[in-house]
Parts: C-alpha cells; sequence; structure tokens
C-alpha cells in the first residue's frame, strides 16, 4: 500500500517538474523531443488509421477558407462597413466587387472585419487585389496606410493629389 503523503508529495514535484524542465529546454530541443514522441506516436497507429488521421490533417488545413457568395454572408462587423452598397448585389466571385469589400475592410474596419478578412484571403491575395487595383477608390491618407501596411511602392499604387477644399483667399 502506497503512503498517500508521498504520493501528495510526488504529484507536487511533477506539476512543477515538467514546465521548469520545459523552460530550461531551448526552443530546437522541445521540437526534437516532440518530433519523436510524434514519430513514436504515429508508429503505433496501423498504416489504415495513419492515412486517415492525413487526411484528416489536410482537410483541417485547407478548409480554413471560408466560402461566401454575396457580402450579405459575411459577418456583421463587415456588413456594416458596407451600408452605402446593397450587400445582396456584391458578389465575392467577381474581383470588382472583392476588391469593394477588401478595400472597405482595411480602411475603414475595426480588427474584427480585418481577422474575418485574413481568415477568407491570404495576406498575399490581399497585396495582388490592392496592386492590381491600384488603390482606386481610396484618398492619399488611405492609400499610404495600404502602402505602409502591405509593402507596396508608390508603383504599384500611386500618388493621388489631395484636391480638397480651399479656403478663398480675401484681398
Amino acid at each position: 500500500m502506497k503512503n498517500p503523503h508521498a504520493v501528495a508529495l510526488g504529484r507536487l514535484g511533477g506539476a512543477k517538474g515538467g514546465p521548469a524542465r520545459a523552460r530550461a529546454l531551448s526552443a530546437s530541443r522541445r521540437r526534437e523531443i516532440s518530433q519523436k514522441a510524434g514519430l513514436a506516436r504515429a508508429r503505433t497507429l496501423s498504416r489504415r488509421e495513419r492515412e486517415a488521421l492525413a487526411r484528416r490533417a489536410a482537410t483541417a488545413r485547407w478548409a480554413n477558407r471560408l466560402p461566401i457568395l454575396t457580402a450579405a454572408e459575411a459577418p456583421e462587423a463587415v456588413r456594416r462597413l458596407l451600408k452605402s452598397y446593397d450587400a445582396e448585389a456584391l458578389k465575392w466571385a467577381e474581383t470588382d466587387h472583392r476588391y469593394a469589400i477588401v478595400r472597405e475592410i482595411l480602411v475603414r474596419g475595426d480588427d474584427q472585419a480585418a481577422h474575418w478578412l485574413h481568415k477568407v484571403l491570404r495576406r498575399a491575395e490581399i497585396r495582388e487585389l490592392l496592386r492590381r487595383y491600384r488603390g482606386a477608390g481610396c484618398n492619399e491618407p488611405e492609400r499610404q496606410k495600404l502602402r505602409k501596411e502591405f509593402r507596396l511602392a508608390v508603383d504599384d499604387i500611386p500618388n493621388r493629389p489631395y484636391l480638397g477644399f480651399k479656403w478663398p483667399v480675401r484681398a
């Protein structure tokens, strides 16, 4: 029969020892240990189980793109940005419409809308869309923000002179 006090003390040390050891190990050593553990777990699986696991992993990896057809299917945070548009008419499959949605999110959107956008489109796809449309529909401060955020050059999104209101000069 085990001494319950010794068992309790052993649990306390074990609870502290694992995290302390993890902090003491380098990132590369932790990675090496986890790879060995993963291989050991994989060896216990049959070929059919490994294939099923690989299929599920591939499905999970590539299924994180959210299929939407119109802007009306986007979350509320995105639909609020598109008040001046007919959300049902904005088709995600049409690049002109997709650019309008992306532009509104990047220029006027909050973190929630931006997070949704990055789940739907990869950063490289957003960058290419901005480059293709050359910042159309954006004023110069918005263009500067997009250039900085996506590391685009003036050749990609050209400067747009500010033609705003000027006070008349009184003589």
